[in-house]
C-alpha cells in the first residue's frame, strides 16, 4: 500500500482547497461539469517554443455552456488564462480548447521557471444556457522534475 499526501491551499480568491501531492490527474466534477484534462503542451511559436494551456471539459447531457473562463487563482493577482465566449461542444458533450503559446518570460508560466515543487490552482467559471454558473477549481501539483523537463523543452534551462 502506497501512502497518499495532500496539502491544504488557500487560493487567491479565498477558497480553501485540498491538493493531492501526486503526479496523477485530479478528478474535478460537480455532477454537471467535469474537468477531464488540463495539460501544458509544448508548441512552436515565433522565435522557438512555448507552453500552451490545453483543456478538456465534459458536460452532462443537456447542459450547454455559453461562456467558459479559466483563471489562475494560485496567487494574487488572479490572472486570466483563457476565455471562450462561444464554446462549441464536440463528441460526447466535450469542450476542448488550446490557449495561445506563452514564452518563458510570460507571467502565466513563471512558476515553471522556479526550481522547487509548485502547486497551482485554476478556476473554471462556466456559464450555462439555463442561466446557472458553475465554478470548479482544478489543482495541479508540479514536481520539480516535471518543471525541469518543461524548461528543457522550451529552451529555458
Amino acid at each position: 500500500m502506497q501512502a497518499s499526501y495532500s496539502a491544504n491551499i488557500t487560493t487567491a480568491d479565498g477558497v480553501l482547497i485540498e491538493v493531492p501531492l501526486s503526479k496523477e490527474a485530479v478528478a474535478v466534477d460537480d455532477g454537471v461539469v467535469s474537468i477531464n484534462r488540463f495539460q501544458f503542451p509544448v508548441v512552436r511559436m515565433d522565435g522557438g517554443k512555448g507552453v500552451a494551456f490545453g483543456f478538456e471539459v465534459h458536460f452532462r447531457e443537456g447542459a450547454r455552456p455559453v461562456a467558459i473562463t479559466v483563471d489562475d487563482v494560485s496567487d494574487a493577482p488572479i490572472m486570466n488564462v483563457f476565455v471562450d465566449n462561444a464554446p462549441v461542444l464536440g463528441k460526447n458533450n466535450t469542450w476542448r480548447a488550446l490557449s495561445p503559446a506563452h514564452d518563458k518570460s510570460d507571467v502565466l508560466i513563471k512558476w515553471m521557471m522556479t526550481l522547487d515543487n509548485t502547486v497551482q490552482v485554476y478556476r473554471f467559471t462556466v456559464k450555462l444556457q439555463d442561466g446557472k454558473t458553475h465554478v470548479l477549481r482544478y489543482p495541479i501539483f508540479a514536481p520539480a522534475q516535471m518543471k525541469t523537463y518543461m524548461r528543457t523543452q522550451i529552451g529555458a534551462s
